[in-house]
């Protein structure tokens, strides 16, 4: 039942059938209001006759004060009900920049949004690229369009509402795995959809000539002096642009420089794929590049080079082991090395020497093999990695020819960049007489001791300074337990002396007692670093005493193990081993980006070299660049410089110390291309767009086709609504209280009261 009209809006308006009054105010506010209204009466009566003017006078204003109680309990009048709108279309425009290429008209397939947008009046518009934002899109310059995203975003932000429709205008090139789920999975899980799926095509099919390397792949590493494939597949987009060609000539090159050229004929899709057999000289990172022609009138160029980094390692350290006699260092120590999966030894350790040769013996009649000394020390030495002498002495062997070849060793050392250890013994040092030989040049001990050469009592090294740092010496992690565990191994039994440490050389460990002419206490363990190669002197002939430690407590013989693991990987000069590091943070760069470069600058005890000079030279595409920068207190200096152009660049660092001599030099790599992913693929897929609305029941509607988009006729939501009109705030509050206040003072004025 409706009120009339000049009730209605004295209430006002709204006070419709259905509703209920419902009063706002604290119960204990109202009863405050009620008690003050009735205060106000008490007083306002005088003790005059009641007269029924003065009965009158009376119930107005009561009638006044009932009207201010009922404002203060906030009357309101609330109405609840339910209501159905028409269902919402949601547009969905790809913002990628695989939508700027060209079509064959010349115009760009953005372009084209606009008139497919005249078709949807009154449509929700959102753009897609990796996340949805609403509104069309203003630029065209998202990545990785990503529409099996967009559409769950939909499904989420219209929760529980059944849309009338979903346009989508996309060139059908999705980059964020919808596409390779509906092409590829029979099963796939799809999109929830909240209404009917309509898929416009933007952008013609063919037209277009694309030729572009679209993968290279190597598995990331390979090992030293063992092939590895590098495999480069090319895709091609209408004509190739190469005289009609279906073969593409694919270039490959290794840090800017020529490494093959293939020819690849392409199948009926335009594939094809080139492979490359590619076989290290050198440990390290390198840049290899794949690259194809770029012919008149390709649709992206920057898409026709792509660039890889190719980790070169070690597969298997070549190890040559050379024992005067039988013993168990040598036993343990080959064991070692032979039960290592990552080493190829060679040992010999029981010699034939000259002597037995010109004993009068016939070969027959020997059990000793001839020691092949010349082949070893020449044509075959460099081939290893390592060489060890373990208490050996060379002068029953090749006396007359020992220049030669232990010069052969120093120089395998110095210009080769191979290791060296000369371990200790009665055969070794000084007691194999290598004073003044070229392989005192490379010791990191000085030899020519006069008088006694070795000492026989039994010690326990001591670790140094330096030892504490080393990676040769730090079993553990923590330096304190590191120290502990060398306290605790078992002690030798003797030490071949020396005249102490050579310049430049790092003692590692030292003896308790013993002292060198200059104070200092002799070397147990040094090492040092010569021209390019690094060589360890252990002075001593029963580090196989170091497995009995820890095995003593059940713990294995893990030092012992991790000790010669440790000098293993730093005497082949393992990257992370190198008193200069240098590596860029990434290996692969856009035009314009930052290039950070890290340099790590430490002496040869691994102490951090602080305020070291770093002279940088990044050569490259573009010309050669320089940095130059100072390390702080951890030793390492970060510089940067932006990439400009494209391809392979090499970085080198020479550091030097505080007094000008250099430390050291290192090597790395870092590659920069103008590829955009966007615009890996420029032809438009409509292939994956037809199926896709095959899949979920909605339409495909190709480039030019002017259909009407699907719509679902009963789609919409149901909307609850609640009105609340606040009768306190109503015209009728303040007009009904004047009006009873203002007959009250009238009618008293009428009776003589004032």
């Amino acid at each position: 039942m409706s009120l009339p009209p000049l009730l209605d809006r004295l209430l006002g308006g709204c006070c419709g059938p259905g509703g209920v009054l419902v009063w706002t105010t604290a119960p204990w506010i109202i009863g405050l209001a009620a008690l003050g209204v009735l205060l106000a009466l008490v007083l306002a009566a005088r003790p005059h006759a009641r007269t029924a003017a003065r009965l009158a006078e009376v119930a107005l204003l009561a009638a006044a004060g009932a009207v201010l109680v009922a404002a203060v309990a906030g009357p309101v009048w609330v109405q609840e009900g339910d209501r159905v709108e028409s269902g919402r279309y949601v547009v969905l425009v790809d913002a990628s920049r695989s939508m700027q290429v060209l079509d064959g008209d010349g115009r760009p397939r953005s372009e084209k949004v606009a008139a497919r947008l005249a078709q949807l009046p009154g449509a929700e518009v959102y753009s897609f690229g990796d996340s949805l934002r609403p509104g069309a899109p203003t630029a065209y310059e998202a990545g990785d369009s990503d529409l099996g995203g967009a559409l769950a975003a939909i499904a989420q932000r219209y929760a529980g509402e059944k849309l009338e429709g979903i346009a989508v205008l996309t060139d059908g090139i999705d980059r964020g795995g919808l596409r390779r789920r509906v092409l590829g999975e029979a099963d796939a899980v799809l999109p929830r959809l909240n209404g009917p799926l309509t898929l416009y095509q933007v952008g013609e099919d063919g037209g277009r000539m694309d030729v572009s390397v679209s993968d290279v792949r190597a598995g990331g590493f390979a090992f030293l002096r063992a092939p590895f494939a590098i495999e480069v597949d090319v895709r091609a987009v209408g004509p190739t642009g190469l005289g009609g060609a279906r073969t593409l000539p694919v270039q490959l090159s290794r840090d800017g420089q020529p490494a093959g050229t293939k020819s690849v004929t392409l199948d009926e899709n335009g594939r094809g794929t080139a492979r490359f057999e590619i076989t290290p000289e050198a440990v390290g990172r390198f840049i290899y590049e794949a690259s194809t022609p770029i012919a008149t009138g390709d649709a992206v160029p920057a898409n026709n080079a792509l660039s890889l980094a190719v980790r070169v390692v070690r597969d298997r350290v070549r190890v040559l082991q050379v024992s005067g006699s039988p013993s168990f260092d040598q036993k343990f120590l080959r064991l070692f090395l032979k039960e290592d999966p990552a080493v190829d030894l060679v040992s010999f350790f029981i010699l034939r020497t000259d002597r037995d040769m010109g004993a009068g013996w016939d070969s027959s009649e020997l059990s000793l093999i001839q020691f092949p000394y010349e082949k070893l020390f020449s044509s075959e030495l460099w081939s290893f990695d390592l060489v060890i002498f373990q208490n050996f002495d060379y002068r029953p062997y090749f006396d007359n020819n020992a220049n030669e070849l232990l010069g052969n060793i120093a120089r395998y050392v110095k210009e080769n960049g191979k290791a060296f250890v000369m371990m200790g013994g009665d055969r070794s040092f000084d007691l194999g007489a290598y004073a003044n030989t070229p392989i005192a040049e490379i010791l990191p001990v000085q030899l020519g001791v006069t008088g006694d050469a070795i000492d026989a009592d039994p010690f326990s090294p001591r670790l140094t300074e330096g030892g504490g740092r080393h990676p040769i010496t730090q079993l553990v992690g923590d330096p304190s337990e590191n120290e502990r565990i060398w306290n605790g191994l078992s002690a030798l039994d003797g030490l071949n002396l020396s005249r102490g440490a050579s310049p430049g050389a790092a003692v590692l460990l030292e003896h308790p007692r013993l002292k060198a002419s200059d104070g200092k206490p002799l070397p147990v363990l040094a090492v040092g670093e010569y021209g390019a190669g690094r060589t360890m002197a252990l002075l001593g002939d029963s580090s196989w005493r170091w497995s009995f430690s820890e095995a003593g407590e059940g713990k294995g013989n893990q030092s012992y193990l991790r000790f010669w693991k440790n000098a293993a990987r730093w005497l082949i000069g393992d990257p992370e081993d190198q008193p200069v590091v240098i590596e860029a943070n990434r290996d692969n760069y856009q035009v314009g980006e930052d290039v950070r470069i890290t340099t790590k600058v430490r002496n040869v005890s691994f102490a951090p070299v602080v305020n070291a000079k770093v002279d940088i030279t990044i050569d490259g595409p573009g010309g050669r660049q320089s940095l130059q920068g100072t390390t702080g207190a951890d030793g390492s200096v970060i510089l940067s410089l932006p990439a400009a152009n494209r391809g392979a660049h090499r970085v080198k660092v020479v550091a030097r110390g505080p007094s000008g001599a250099t430390v050291g030099d290192a090597q790395t790599a870092y590659a920069v291309t103008t590829r955009d992913p966007e615009l890996e693929e420029v032809e438009p897929d409509g292939a994956f767009l037809r199926t896709l609305a095959a899949r979920t029941g909605g339409l495909y509607v190709s480039p030019g086709d002017p259909t009407a988009p699907l719509r679902d006729p009963e789609a919409g939501r149901r909307v609850r609504d609640r009105t609340e009109t606040p009768l306190y705030a109503a015209p009728i509050v303040p007009l009904a209280f004047g009006l009873f206040v203002s007959l009250s003072w009238w009618i008293r004025r009428r009776v003589g009261y004032r």
